[in-house]
């Protein structure tokens, strides 16, 4: 009986605290609460200067140029950085395969002890620059390129590719969380 309130207690708790997205008609959500167009990434004792230093690290790290890819910065408050990816996703279009590239803007608000997550400008296309017109949509007609719900009636009709656009921003949150909680430089080996 023990075990089971503890297992209980251990999945209830990872819920509540979860901050991941979920795929809806109208976008990416916060899956504790569909109002917010953004999660909370919660970051115990950590200055917003903290965080921001962590993540001006996960840039610099994660691309090739990071003064390219960041749009917008105000230190110790706000940072905006573009991502690019090739074969984002895997649609069915009859039965085909077509492959998804997408560019999208991630927006970071940094105070004490919390970072806000929201991705913004999030553009999925046809990797095939002859068909880059047609896109990935959240919602609409069957004619307007490839929707994941049907705009009249919200039915999910791409479930592979909620799946695939939820695991993928889910993982982005899971590794800049990574950076955020980092207590500095760790792997010092003499070198």
């Amino acid at each position: 009986m023990k075990k089971l309130l503890f297992v209980l207690m251990l999945f209830t708790s990872s819920f509540i605290y979860s901050q991941e997205f979920t795929v809806t008609p109208d976008g990416l959500r916060d899956n504790s609460n569909l109002e917010k167009t953004y999660v909370v990434i919660h970051t115990a004792e950590k200055t917003a200067e903290q965080n921001y230093n962590n993540i001006i690290e996960y840039i610099n790290k994660t691309y090739k140029s990071p003064k390219d890819v960041i749009k917008g910065d105000v230190k110790a408050e706000y940072i905006s950085f573009n991502t690019h990816v090739s074969n984002f996703l895997v649609v069915k279009n009859s039965g085909f395969p077509v492959n998804i590239d997408a560019n999208y803007t991630i927006e970071l608000s940094f105070k004490d002890d919390r970072v806000k997550f929201e991705v913004i400008n999030l553009d999925m296309y046809n990797g095939d620059p002859k068909f880059s017109h047609y896109k990935v949509l959240f919602s609409g007609g069957l004619m307007s390129g490839y929707p994941i719900y049907k705009k009249k009636k919200q039915k999910l009709i791409r479930p592979q590719a909620k799946t695939d656009i939820e695991k993928y921003f889910n993982n982005s949150i899971s590794i800049i969380k990574d950076y955020l909680l980092e207590e500095g430089e760790t792997d010092n080996d003499d070198w």
